[in-house]
């Protein structure tokens, strides 16, 4: 009887650990979309940035775009209103969209980042990963340069770069 109740206790605290890391990863996401922002040259003065399908990072996303009057959240873009952003972000949950969201790019001028990150390697310009427990992300770097929006190589410091 004791040992159930330990298991039970043991695999409440495990569930509750793993939300806690997973709120975390989506606000350190969310920090580094919009940190993004800074390291390219975009040519308008509105930053829009599109999240594809239903994710938990755009109630984070929408906390944080309040503080910065030219960026702006689009929520559930698809492959029409993709068009319409600066930056798309496309969660685990979305990545059977990605050849669909790339296609509709096609040449537009729109940074196209994935949680995904074999996508990287399938041309997401940026793309999310977790080593040791910390958030990273890989930059390919052929993609970057076919975006047509200039790149600051100093977020080539900061990123796992592919080419």
């Amino acid at each position: 009887m004791k040992l159930n109740k330990y298991l039970t206790t043991l695999a409440f605290s495990l569930t509750w650990l793993l939300s806690i890391a997973q709120e975390v990863k989506i606000e350190n996401q969310a920090l580094y979309l919009l940190n993004f922002i800074k390291y390219f040259e975009w040519t308008s003065e509105e930053i829009i940035i599109g999240v594809v399908g239903n994710s938990p990072i755009v109630s984070e996303l929408e906390l944080q775009v309040k503080q910065n009057p030219k960026v702006k959240l689009r929520k559930n873009v698809d492959e029409v209103s993709v068009k319409d952003c600066s930056m798309v972000f496309i969660p685990e949950a979305h990545t059977s969209q990605f050849e669909l969201i790339q296609e509709s790019i096609g040449k537009e001028k729109i940074i196209l980042v994935t949680e995904n990150e074999s996508l990287a390697s399938q041309g997401a310009e940026i793309s999310f990963y977790v080593l040791d427990n910390k958030l990273k992300f890989i930059a390919n770097r052929t993609a970057l340069n076919d975006s047509g929006i200039k790149l600051s190589t100093k977020l080539l410091h900061y990123a796992k770069v592919i080419k």
